[in-house]
């Protein structure tokens, strides 16, 4: 058995190591996991793209070169104000059974399972059919440019892993009620910010060229667009799997079809932030800036918006409705170039992958549905399926709804019964893998 202790100790320092993205300087956190696998043994390569940035890799070699399976896993986290927590973001304190910390769900827990999961196999003598890589990278908050990107330049092999594993889904519990939600696919990230220019002067004397109006009023016209609802044959299967027979207030789900139909359902699902966001192109006011003095009209103000459109949508038409919505009167500047970011394809799930998945997670928490997932958010995985390499978010660990809206957010926390199932769910998982023939 993995040594749960063990786990636990190293998640609460893994915490306490700052790797808030901005600015990064993962490097620390990295040469902690180098520590560790040094200590057993397990030789590692460190990439370094540039100072106090840095990734990992360590390879547990199998009977057969090439086609290795990778752990994929990210060090940075988004950052966070203490003064908004109960506790300190980055202190790896336990309270009421929780571990709090920024980094505690999206990714530090799994990475750790990972770690561990491969360690044990690796002291254990286990030879798997193919490689199994083990790798930890930067970054990943900020697009990854540093981190998979580099490290995928750098090592030939990774262009032809056979599966990678990562962040993406996890087993949900909504009112009781269980299901596996194992990430196929995402959405396309598509951020941008609006800049409005007008006339300076003294704020006793209004007029109609105020840069801060103009924002506000082009903000006002994109929020309240309404994004039409385009069902995806992912989404489809999952809501059908956990939807089915569902009586809401005015609808019984039968199908996804046939329930978009109804004013009901469609008012029911945008209550729905989960639901919501799979169904239809996002769009929220995530910073606003305007003035410098309460007596000063500004002469600019700015807007900045995060998109997420679902895979089929092209950029230029968003950016083209966006456009129209704000009248000319408004300058638009996409954010790090969403135009030229590929958009990845989404992996097949009728593969031994997905069936591994949903074995492992049935033998433990019985039969529950085991669906594919549409990932709201932007991962690393796109830089694996933009080569066409099968790749799964998923995490084996419950979460209730209210616990996985904390990522990103304040109080971020993971139970210690989620990390133990974790723990055992990942060794599980990766066991069987390397078994593949």
């Amino acid at each position: 058995m993995l040594n749960f202790d063990r786990a636990l100790t190293l998640l609460k320092e893994f915490i306490r190591i700052n790797t808030s993205n901005p600015p990064g300087n993962e490097e620390e956190a990295i040469l902690f996991l180098d520590a560790i696998l040094h200590k057993e043994g397990i030789p590692a390569e460190i990439f370094s793209p540039t100072p106090r940035r840095a990734n990992i890799l360590a390879t547990m070699k199998g009977k057969r070169r090439g086609k290795p399976i990778v752990l994929l896993g990210h060090v940075d986290t988004v950052p966070a104000r203490e003064d908004d927590w109960e506790v300190d973001p980055f202190g790896g304190e336990i309270k009421d059974g929780f571990i709090y910390g920024r980094g505690t769900i999206d990714m530090k827990s799994q990475v750790i399972c990972q770690l561990l999961s491969f360690i044990h196999l690796y002291k254990h003598g286990v030879t798997p059919e193919q490689d199994i890589v083990f790798l930890a990278t930067c970054d990943e908050e900020v697009g990854g440019e540093y981190g998979v990107k580099y490290v995928i330049d750098k090592v030939p092999e990774l262009k032809d892993a056979s599966f990678v594993l990562s962040e993406g889904g996890c087993i949900t519990d909504e009112g009781g009620l269980l299901h596996a939600q194992i990430s196929v696919d995402e959405k396309k990230l598509s951020q941008f910010m609006i800049v409005a220019r007008g006339t300076g002067g003294h704020g006793s004397l209004p007029h109609k060229d105020n840069a801060n109006e103009k924002i506000v009023t082009a903000s006002n016209a994109i929020l309240s667009y309404n994004w039409p609802f385009i069902p995806t044959r992912v989404v489809t299967a999952y809501l059908n799997g956990i939807l089915k027979g569902k009586r809401g207030n005015g609808f019984v789900y039968t199908t996804l079809h046939e329930a978009l139909k109804k004013k009901a359902f469609r008012n029911y699902v945008q209550r729905n932030p989960v639901y919501n966001a799979l169904l239809r192109n996002t769009v929220t006011l995530t910073i606003l800036k305007g003035g410098e003095k309460v007596n000063v009209i500004p002469t600019e103000s700015h807007a900045t918006f995060d998109a997420r459109l679902l895979p089929a949508q092209r950029h230029e038409d968003f950016f083209r409705i966006i456009k129209k919505l704000c009248r000319n009167q408004i300058e638009l500047r996409p954010i790090n170039d969403n135009t030229n970011i590929p958009q990845s394809p989404q992996s097949p799930y009728k593969t031994r992958y997905f069936k591994t998945i949903s074995k492992v997670v049935k033998a433990f928490k019985g039969q529950i549905p085991v669906l594919p997932f549409l990932t709201t958010g932007a991962t690393d995985l796109r830089y694996f399926r933009n080569l066409g390499i099968v790749s799964y978010g998923f995490f084996p660990v419950t979460l209730p709804k209210e616990e996985s809206l904390r990522m990103h957010g304040v109080n971020e926390r993971i139970s210690i019964e989620n990390l133990k199932e974790g723990l055992e769910g990942t060794y599980r998982v990766v066991e069987s893998f390397a078994s593949f023939i």
